[in-house]
């Protein structure tokens, strides 16, 4: 069986991650000594990636995923926010474009693919897998392995008569651009990524990015920054060659709920949930798909568009730069949606 393999002391400084703001804050936690956790961090870089959750209503953003029919266009420039476009095969053809805009703005996103639109689905609630949530265990001798345990099994009811999704807001203050920056890099570069890496970054790539003090970037993160932390997470990944990228569609009154529990298994993502819809992205190997089944035959959910998989060679991604979604006023900063596209960075063939 393809799986995910971790040494012990890997695993722990894993779980532990989730809750440590820094590298330090997590040596203390496992025990383990400074060295001993530089050596793990960096050593994981060759089995997955590291990934910085925020709450992105507090900024007033949202995750967004849209599906369209794949135009085949050659087209190399998207709007500001798309974070990866991908091929993704079906019954036909598909495009999946991922962003992160600002709530106010999706359907000026939308408008600005110009492509046949098949589903859009927001981010109302956005999930990662993480390794304490009680769905993944680390088997000795194997490797990770899905564990429905008695407290996950619990969420299967808990979670049907979850209550109502609350809506995207509609007008909310917007952020300051050295808030958008901290965070921009905490995506790009990790979760330990220094807030002044932020600032230094947007200042080499936008000239027009205001110029701080240190000092004000430290009180940026402190004050704005950190209350929307969330938690950090370590997403493992098998070879694509031998296990492809899934995108797992579902509609129906019971698709969120469907969604908040698969995201508990490894080898799952994210999950995006909407008003009776959902979109999840995974890397499941194929002796784990009886269990995804197992669960998704428990809710009463449609998957209109069937087993989706991504195209393994064209991946497009981007550097979301979100302070170019802000514009200075009398008032302060407002919301602003750019007419200048993103171009390609990164382009996999």
């Amino acid at each position: 069986m393809i799986l995910a393999k971790f040494s012990n002391a890997e695993w722990e400084f894993i779980q532990a991650l989730t809750q440590s703001l820094t590298l330090r804050d997590l040596a203390r936690k496992t025990g383990f000594s400074l060295s001993t956790a530089w050596r793990i961090f960096n050593n994981l870089y060759r089995k997955g990636a590291y990934y910085y959750i925020f709450d992105t209503r507090r900024f007033g953003l949202c995750y967004l995923a849209v599906i369209s029919t794949y135009p085949g266009n050659g087209e190399d420039e998207w709007p500001q926010g798309t974070l990866t476009v991908r091929k993704i095969w079906g019954l036909k053809p598909y495009t999946l474009f991922s962003a992160l805009i600002p709530c106010t703005f999706v359907s000026e996103y939308i408008k600005s693919l110009n492509a046949d639109i098949v589903t859009v689905v927001r981010g109302l609630e956005v999930y990662w897998w993480r390794p304490d949530s009680g769905g993944s265990i680390l088997m000795p001798g194997k490797g990770l392995m899905p564990f429905l345990s008695k407290t996950l099994e619990e969420m299967y009811f808990k979670e049907k008569c979850m209550v109502r999704l609350r809506e995207l807001p509609n007008h909310l203050k917007a952020p300051d651009p050295i808030d958008m920056a901290i965070l921009v890099r905490k995506l790009q570069a990790g979760p330990f990524a220094k807030p002044i890496e932020g600032v230094r970054y947007a200042a080499s790539v936008d000239p027009l990015f205001p110029k701080v003090s240190e000092k004000t970037v430290s009180y940026h993160y402190r004050k704005h920054v950190l209350p929307g932390w969330l938690y950090n997470t370590f997403i493992p990944y098998l070879p694509i060659t031998d296990v492809p990228l899934r995108v797992f569609y579902f509609e129906g009154r019971e698709a969120p709920a469907l969604a908040r529990i698969l995201i508990n298994l490894p080898y799952f993502i994210t999950a995006l949930i909407d008003v009776n819809s959902s979109l999840l992205t995974g890397q499941a190997p194929p002796w784990m798909m009886e269990t995804v089944y197992r669960v998704i035959s428990s809710f009463d959910v449609k998957a209109p568009l069937c087993q989706l998989v991504m195209s393994s060679k064209s991946i497009v991604k981007f550097i979301p730069h979100l302070w170019k979604f802000l514009k200075e006023t009398r008032k302060g900063w407002t919301w602003y949606w750019p007419k200048e596209k993103l171009k390609v960075l990164q382009k996999k063939r």
